[in-house]
């Protein structure tokens, strides 16, 4: 009978978790069919998206116009003269690193540089969950969690940036020089990185601190030597700034689409000073909690890992709904571990939804995706406190 509980026990589970996917992947599917209008959606949109932002940029670099990706008006003149005079505002926001990944959208028309960069992103997500789990059907899971489905829709690369910090986190006992390889390659988007710091340095990993820095010190060099000093010059400057007015008066989904307490004050209309204030306690809760469960290096890497996976997107204001895909690993994790029926379960279950559900509840003025969030890595902290100890070189599948 015992048997027989806990196996209906997981099987709720799962299949609760396989249908918020489907109806995630079920409004990506209509999203591509419905409402299109040749290569725009219903809102004068590209079809991907932001996927528009990294196809114009592998252009321009092609061409040499490189400076012109961190010039916001001459960057929007060149999406428009590249693909529809009607597209709306975008911009590009991330640093010169970045453009080494979209290089080679310059040698592709858009829709089918769009099928390869979806594709890229699986099968680089698919190696690092390949490292985080043997178990095919929580690898699987995983490929088709929710986040993954708002990450291809909007044509981003969050799976990149999922597949380095799960990737990195995976093999950081084991090879602690590749882990900090790759994650010091989060160079390209370092909202993502905001904690490593924390963790690496309460955890004593110190191979993985110098190899993480020789990483980035090798790939701002190569930036530098590849593009030159201008483009930095553009970062720090006009890209920069309209980062920080997107931040500022961004509206509609801009603020919809993100889960932190920033944001959410911002909903409601307080001005920046105030939202980072709301925003403070929440980046120093993660902090704190990401410290001590690397600093405790007897409790087990899958919880620890977990901690930072799902630290990272309570602690930055910057975060989007598609980088939640390692807080789905965090969430399984969470739903796997916790024996408390009514507490872990759903706590996990919010989570895996909150790429999808936290649009239609920001739009209601009912902001709850940092709550759930940080209610989650208490939780999971919980566990890790009450976790037995292990020996050090076990790894998340060991676990």
């Amino acid at each position: 009978m015992t048997r027989l509980w806990r196996w209906l026990g997981r099987t709720w589970k799962a299949l609760l978790l396989w249908e918020l996917s489907a109806v995630a992947w079920a409004i990506l599917a209509s999203y591509f069919t419905l409402g299109r209008r040749g290569h725009l959606d219903w809102t004068h949109h590209a079809i991907g998206r932001d996927f528009i932002n990294s196809w114009t940029a592998g252009h321009l670099v092609l061409s040499g116009q490189v400076n012109d990706v961190f010039n916001p008006p001459l960057f929007l003149a060149h999406e428009r003269a590249l693909f529809d005079p009607r597209l709306p505002f975008h911009f590009w926001s991330y640093p010169p690193p970045n453009l080494f990944l979209v290089l080679p959208l310059g040698f592709t028309p858009y829709m089918a540089g769009l099928v390869l960069w979806s594709l890229a992103g699986l099968v680089a997500l698919g190696f690092a969950l390949r490292a985080w789990t043997r178990d095919p059907w929580t690898w699987a899971m995983l490929m088709l969690a929710p986040a993954e489905a708002v990450n291809i829709g909007l044509g981003q690369n969050g799976a990149f940036t999922a597949a380095l910090l799960i990737g990195g986190l995976s093999v950081i006992d084991r090879r602690p020089a590749l882990a900090g390889a790759l994650l010091g390659l989060l160079i390209f988007k370092p909202q993502i990185a905001v904690l490593l710091p924390v963790a690496v340095l309460a955890g004593r990993r110190w191979r993985t601190m110098w190899a993480a820095a020789a990483m980035v010190v090798a790939v701002l060099g190569v930036s530098l030597l590849a593009f030159g000093p201008a483009p930095w010059a553009g970062f720090f400057g006009p890209t920069l700034t309209t980062q920080g007015l997107m931040l500022r008066q961004g509206h509609g989904p801009f603020m919809w689409m993100m889960p932190s307490a920033y944001m959410s004050a911002r909903t409601f209309h307080l001005p920046m000073v105030q939202a980072l204030e709301a925003q403070a306690p929440f980046t120093a809760l993660a902090a704190a909690i990401t410290g001590w469960a690397w600093w405790r290096r007897d409790r087990p890497l899958e919880l620890r890992a977990a901690i930072l996976m799902l630290a990272t997107f309570v602690a930055s204001p910057q975060a989007f709904n598609y980088d939640l895909i390692p807080a789905a690993v965090a969430a399984l994790v969470l739903l796997r571990r916790d024996r408390l029926v009514f507490v872990g379960p759903p706590l996990a279950m919010l989570v895996w939804a909150a790429p999808v559900a936290m649009m239609g509840l920001e739009w209601l003025h009912a902001p709850i995706t940092p709550l759930v969030l940080a209610a989650a890595l208490v939780r999971l902290a919980m566990l890790a406190n009450a976790g037995r100890p292990q020996p050090l070189a076990a790894t998340p599948s060991a676990a």
